[in-house]
């Protein structure tokens, strides 16, 4: 295992030597980020299973939130409700749409 990190180190050493480090790096940099936007693409950085589950449990939030949202806006859409009655009651013979 040593022996291959060490002939790695000396086939980039004359690279670096070339074109200096930080071209080398960046590189290298490059092909890393490559390879890992490619095993997130396929799934291999996060198993399937996980995303799965992930899911699921953020539609099993998103329920809660909608149905807490429902109970929070009920006083709201009442109030509406009743002032678009109460419009039509007082003025019976005004059907002009105002664009509400």
């Amino acid at each position: 295992m040593e022996a291959e990190r060490i002939s790695d180190l000396e086939r980039l050493l004359p690279l670096v030597e070339k074109y200096g480090l930080s071209v080398v790096l960046l590189f290298l940099f490059l092909i890393f980020a490559y390879v890992q936007w490619r095993a997130v693409a396929t799934g291999k950085l996060v198993p399937r299973e996980m995303l799965d589950r992930a899911l699921q449990d953020n539609d099993h939030l998103q329920e809660i939130l909608d149905s807490e949202r429902k109970a929070f806006m009920q006083p709201t859409l009442e109030v509406l409700q009743r002032l678009k009655i109460d419009h039509n009651a007082v003025n019976p013979e005004n059907t002009e749409d105002r664009g509400g």
